[in-house]
């Protein structure tokens, strides 16, 4: 069912095969950036503190291994350093000058303090693409505040038109935020990447600055466009979108599973209404009901909503899934990970893989996401402990066993 290969086909080398990462983050949305680099065929060291590492403290934690660490480190090299000493710094540099792209998302600021900023970097020879994640970036009045995911979800309108209107603004259980701003700093680092290699020769540190708020702000399609062409904020409609022309909700068949219906446009709101066999609401869709005044659209979706609702509620959802899938409409149940990790779909598609872990042994996990059709891209292990290749590493920078084993006793490493 599993294997630690995310495609199949043709075994062409994956796709960023050669790329060299140096990866200094420290939390989540960093390393996640550097980690979808990894998955891809990047070369990735990873800094980690040689005693202090947030990530490690996340739960859940199985004895003293965190999932956290075991999936967002995986496929990298993960060494010791601490760069905030005069010796870690200049180890950190030596790295920097072997590296086509460099993470981080500490605290504007924080870098340049250490005499690692960008102009630092240029100046010591490191030709670079720098991705800095940070909560509010790097420029603008409020770029030294401290920022999670969380602030970044309530800043970026998103938890304000999340919830059931009449209640409070709803955040996501999981690091929605920092994902969307990883997923936009790769993108980044690529765009970038492609612009020095086709612009000219490229010489020194290119920053890509993301803001944890702003890729979350980005993918929120209409709230400042409504706001200004409307003069109102839109608020939070609950699962039901209506107001938007779309008949979307969330159901509960009488068996009481959860389900959802989906369908933007005329015809695929008539597969679901054909599926609930609404033959006069179907004959209103057929007569042009979907391209009548706002108002009027909102009330007939309104309608078919509570049809739908009492339908659900009547058929046990194998035979509502059954009549939905006869219909061509656009449905689903919605799934925990038990469903996940038995579903056919994220099997064939190589999105469950085995990764080995050092302390826990074979971890399932999520693929690797996107598919390149005839490449061949592997994750060969999980978050290993602290500092498992500190001897490769820095073996390769011209270091010996003595100044070393001298490093980790005054505590750089």
């Amino acid at each position: 069912m599993t294997t630690t290969e995310s495609t199949t086909g043709p075994a062409d080398g994956p796709i960023l095969a050669g790329l060299r990462v140096l990866d200094l983050s420290h939390q989540y949305s960093g390393a996640l950036s550097a980690s979808f680099l990894a998955d891809l065929g990047a070369s990735v060291i990873a800094v980690e503190h040689p005693t202090k590492t947030s990530i490690r403290t996340m739960l859940p934690r199985k004895g003293e291994q965190s999932m956290w660490w075991s999936v967002i480190q995986r496929g990298k090299r993960v060494i010791t350093l601490d760069i905030n000493t005069g010796r870690g710094r200049e180890l950190a540099v030596e790295l920097a000058r072997g590296a086509d792209v460099i993470c981080e998302n500490f605290r504007p600021g924080t870098l340049e303090k250490w005499g690692l900023g960008p102009a630092d970097l240029t100046a010591a020879g490191v030709n670079a693409v720098m991705l800095r994640i940070s909560g509010f970036g790097q420029s603008g009045p409020l770029s030294g505040r401290p920022g999670f995911g969380t602030i970044a979800e309530a800043i970026s309108g998103f938890a304000h038109l999340n919830g059931e209107p009449d209640g409070p603004p709803t955040f996501p259980s999981t690091t929605l935020a920092d994902g969307v701003a990883a997923t936009f700093g790769a993108f980044g680092v690529m765009a970038a990447l492609w612009g020095r290699g086709h612009n000219g020769p490229a010489t020194g540190v290119e920053v890509v600055d993301m803001a944890l708020f702003e890729g979350l702000f980005r993918i929120i399609p209409t709230q400042i466009a409504t706001f200004h062409q409307f003069g109102a904020a839109p608020h939070r409609p609950g699962n039901k979108l209506t107001s938007h022309g779309v008949l979307r909700n969330l159901f509960r068949s009488a068996d009481g599973k959860w389900f959802v219906v989906s369908a933007v446009g005329p015809a695929a709101i008539r597969r679901i209404l054909l599926a609930a066999e609404a033959v006069p609401q179907m004959a209103r869709v057929d007569a042009g009901v979907m391209m009548s005044d706002p108002a009027a659209v909102v009330e007939f979706l309104d309608e078919c909503d509570a049809l739908l609702h009492a339908w659900a509620a009547e058929w046990d959802y194998a035979t509502l899934e059954k009549r939905l899938r006869e219909a061509d409409a656009v449905h689903q149940q919605v799934f925990s990970a038990a469903d996940i990790v038995a579903d056919p779909q994220f099997q064939a598609r190589g999105d469950l893989i085995e990764v080995p872990d050092d302390v826990l042994g074979p971890v399932l996990m999520q693929g690797v996401v996107p598919k390149f059709p005839g490449r061949a891209h592997t994750v060969d292990r999980a978050g290993p402990a602290r500092g498992t290749d500190n001897a490769s590493v820095f073996a390769e920078l011209g270091l010996d066993e003595a100044t070393i084993a001298a490093l980790r006793a005054d505590g750089v490493i």
